[in-house]
């Protein structure tokens, strides 16, 4: 499960009066501009009980340790989400993206921001 207490003052989480569930959806694009990272996700209503409809999503990360990201080709974006967890390991963040193929990408970072696209 992610660290709650991470995202809860994030835009998106106050307009939906908490954070989402952040399971199946599609990474659209990821963008690095010197130390921010910003994944552009969907995420699918019906595996995320605060979402009335599928919505965009951009996750900024900001100040990178360290990442490596891996893709498998799929038709509808860079990789299909199953699961996105994000986790305080130390001083940091970690973000851990499941693709369905079972594949990972990992972030380490220190600040987070999600807004709807």
């Amino acid at each position: 499960m992610y660290q709650l207490d991470v995202i809860k003052t994030t835009k998106l989480a106050k307009k939906l009066g908490g954070p989402p569930i952040f399971h199946d959806g599609f990474l659209h694009s990821v963008t690095l501009d010197k130390n921010t990272m910003t994944l552009d996700i969907k995420l699918l209503s019906q595996s995320n009980p605060l979402l009335n409809t599928d919505t965009r999503v951009l996750l900024k990360l900001t100040n990178i340790i360290r990442f490596s990201l891996s893709s498998n080709s799929v038709k509808q974006a860079l990789l299909v989400i199953h699961d996105l967890d994000i986790r305080k390991t130390n001083n940091h963040l970690h973000l851990i993206l499941e693709s369905t193929d079972g594949s990972l990408s990992e972030v380490e970072f220190e600040t987070i921001e999600l807004i709807e696209a």
